[in-house]
């Protein structure tokens, strides 16, 4: 971390900036702290970049698509600003030092250690591919080792450089030694790309050195095109990775595969659960690379450091020698408290001064009763914690004075509409309320917002409408009509859907429901496809294709829309009503309705089903190998492979809150009035915010914050008090 010099910003955005922490492609990289303290990692744009109009425009594309990307082992695009002087991108900071440095410094990971590494960034990827990106410069640097997992940094901005007409004829951004043979030859790069630089990282992990050698760039580049890759030293157990350096990219292995088989290594069948091992057995953090803190600014903007205090040395006789401190792996391999545990019992233990020796009572004794009164103190503390659950107060509150939708965060704003039928854009950082936009027919009720650069999307029962996200200005509308008959519908309307330069917008008029695809700049129908009569969903949209809920009389159908076209690829009949929006990961389709179905993305199979409650529940949410959903009056967690139960947390009324995971927490609300934040591993809970009525809506996490609306008039019962609020909450 290197002192601020003359020229470098101290203001980025609402980011304080306070230490330089090196360069990168695109323009510096710079430690900034949000006003609530929160660290981030500030990109500043070189200003050659800045002023090209084609950078800019393939910038707000690319930082669009990466803020989707919610992978555990990425670092989060928290915050942006394409238009900005500079232009601007901020990410959550990793404590942590690159794969880069660590091998440089201190050698060659073990095996264990790079079959963990590979897990993770094989996940990575997967979120990364899921919302349509590629890295194209998975490189050394470009992986973050954190103590609880590797991260990867800069996902898709690398093609905003390389598209920005600033690049000489035939120039390829790329890091030689790490570039699949199509990126050098300048060949259209996919999914596949990612898994060589997959490749070629690992082997530089397990050996010390690139496969493809030293040298030119020139020599290097060659080396990867037509030579095949130095692995003489690479250990047995890493044959995968030589599956990902093959020359054709049909000859790779898939990334869902890969995770698969780094997870087994390490006998787990995901990533995260993959990693927990690692932790557990020592494989992880490998060797001394990281440091678990928060990063702190330069020595000279520092308080002196505070020491912890020693209790006093026993002036008695120390007695026979102490048995000898167990290893440092033997310590690391317990079992690993989670962090609300960890975080309690160290204060606990600090807080704790070990009694001088009583009179009558020998030394061992005295020491003996301290340590079972500091064994009963943590277990309290651990249970109080781990079993009730921290209650967490909203750092502010904004009344929408009608149920709140699922709320929406981008660029330092969040989105929320209501049933009195307005759509209010709410300040992060106060609670204040920007703007409002009222829309002009009386199907008021407007869904949750969707945002794409500076144009926010929201539609009503007749009409969809595209907004300046700054002013909050009507830029177009499309007539849209949900509700046929004219009658008077509790049902929020379907959220809008915005991938690149379209909006995705289901229609589901009683008279037959029809999916539309908009232009998102001038909202003119591209292509319109009939699902059948009432759908009510929000279209899931990944890898190209639409997915999408039509109801018949009988039935509910799952569709399969290219992306582009319109066209069915597939459809999925079942045997009783979807009931929720679909989510989509590791290739297959999860759709829930008295059962949670398993569907294969590329054919429309089925691959399992379970029962899943016999009320409505909530959409499901597929993350980290788990999929979540809410099944009557309990948040259930099943296998994302095989369907078969992980865990289940009961609530004291029905939840319809469909479920999010970020940071190895998952949460939602339920009608009992409260959110929960729960370990999305085991179930356990964490911590829970009080609402003032019912919670169905889905939280939103942004920047260290949980966002989430309660319920109000008119869904609200008769006689009750609550008016719809918007809550932010820290978290912790």
């Amino acid at each position: 971390m290197e002192q601020l010099e003359a020229g470098d910003p101290r203001q980025v955005g609402r980011y304080r900036i306070t230490a330089r922490l090196g360069a990168g492609g695109m323009g510096r990289v710079y430690l900034g702290r949000s006003a609530s303290g929160r660290a981030v990692a500030v990109k500043v744009v070189r200003a050659e970049l800045a002023e090209d109009p084609g950078f800019r425009a393939r910038f707000a594309l690319e930082i669009e698509a990466a803020s989707r990307v919610t992978g555990f082992f990425t670092a989060a695009v928290v915050d942006a600003d394409p238009e900005g002087s500079p232009a601007w991108l901020a990410t959550a900071y990793v404590p942590g030092t690159s794969l880069e440095d660590a091998v440089r410094t201190h050698g060659a990971l073990p095996q264990l250690s790079v079959q963990a590494l590979g897990a993770g960034l094989a996940e990575a990827l997967e979120a990364i591919h899921r919302v349509g990106l590629i890295h194209r410069d998975l490189k050394p640097s470009n992986v973050l080792l954190a103590a609880d997992g590797p991260r990867v940094i800069d996902f898709g901005i690398s093609k905003a450089v390389e598209a920005s007409g600033l690049t000489r004829t035939g120039m390829v951004i790329g890091t030689p030694g790490f570039m699949s043979p199509e990126q050098v030859t300048g060949k259209p790069v996919g999914p596949a790309g990612d898994v060589f630089s997959l490749g070629a990282v690992l082997a530089f992990a397990a050996t010390g050195t690139s496969p493809f050698g030293t040298g030119s760039a020139h020599a290097v580049n060659f080396r990867a095109v037509y030579e095949e890759a130095d692995l003489g030293r690479l250990p047995s157990g890493l044959a995968a990775v030589r599956r990902c350096l093959a020359k054709d990219p049909g000859e790779r292995p898939a990334v869902p595969a890969l995770i698969m088989e780094f997870a087994q290594a390490l006998g787990e069948t995901d990533a995260q659960t993959a990693m927990t091992h690692a932790l557990a057995a020592t494989v992880w953090p490998p060797g001394p690379t990281t440091r678990s803190r928060e990063p702190r600014e330069p020595r000279e903007s520092q308080e002196p450091l505070a020491t912890e205090p020693r209790p006093p040395e026993p002036k008695t006789d120390p007695g026979p020698a102490p048995a000898p401190a167990p290893t440092a792996r033997a310590v690391s391999s317990a079992q690993p408290k989670p962090a609300a545990a960890r975080t309690n019992v160290r204060a606990a233990a600090r807080t704790y001064t070990p009694p001088g020796p009583a009179p009558g009572l020998s030394r061992r004794k005295t020491l003996l009763i301290g340590g079972l009164v500091l064994i009963i103190a943590l277990a309290l503390t651990a249970w109080w914690f781990l079993v009730r659950g921290e209650v967490r107060s909203p750092k502010w509150t904004f009344a929408t004075g009608g149920s709140a939708s699922s709320p929406t965060i981008a660029a330092g704003t969040a989105y929320v509409s209501s049933y009195n039928g307005s759509l209010y854009a709410v300040d992060v950082a106060t609670g204040n309320k920007r703007w409002a936009f009222n829309p002009v027919d009386n199907g008021g009720r407007p869904s949750s917002a969707a945002v794409s650069g500076n144009t926010v999307y929201v539609a009503t029962e007749e009409k969809i409408y595209a907004v300046d996200a700054r002013t909050g200005k009507q830029k177009w509308e499309f007539d849209n009509a949900t509700n046929s008959n004219g009658g008077e519908s509790l049902v929020r309307p379907t959220p809008p859907v915005v991938r690149g330069s379209t909006v995705y917008i289901n229609g589901g008029t009683l008279r037959g429901g029809e999916l539309n695809a908009l232009d998102a700049a001038t909202g003119k129908k591209r292509w319109a496809f009939r699902t059948g009569s009432l759908s009510t969903h929000t279209p899931t949209v990944s890898g190209g294709t639409v997915y999408v809920i039509g109801q018949d009389q009988a039935r509910s159908h799952l569709f399969a829309i290219d992306a582009e076209s319109g066209r069915k690829r597939w459809e999925y009949t079942g045997s009783g009503s979807f009931s929720h929006s679909p989510a989509v990961a590791h290739g297959t389709v999860y759709v829930h309705g008295r059962e949670l179905y398993a569907v294969n993305a590329d054919n429309g199979k089925r691959k399992w089903s379970v029962k899943a409650g016999e009320y409505t529940g909530s959409s499901p949410t597929a993350a980290n190998g788990i999929v979540y959903f809410g099944m009557d009056d309990s948040l259930c967690a099943v296998d994302a492979i095989t369907g078969e139960k992980r865990w289940s947390f009961k609530t004291d009324n029905s939840v319809h809150s469909k479920p999010t995971v970020a940071d190895g927490r998952v949460y939602f609300g339920s009608q009992d009035k409260r959110v929960y934040a729960l370990d999305a591993a085991t179930g356990e809970r964490r911590w829970t915010v009080e609402a003032d009525s019912y919670v169905s809506s889905s939280p939103a996490v942004a920047d260290g914050t949980l966002y989430f609306g309660s319920e109000g008039p008119p869904a609200f019962p008769a006689g009750s008090t609550g008016e719809g609020t918007l809550y932010a909450v820290d978290i912790p």
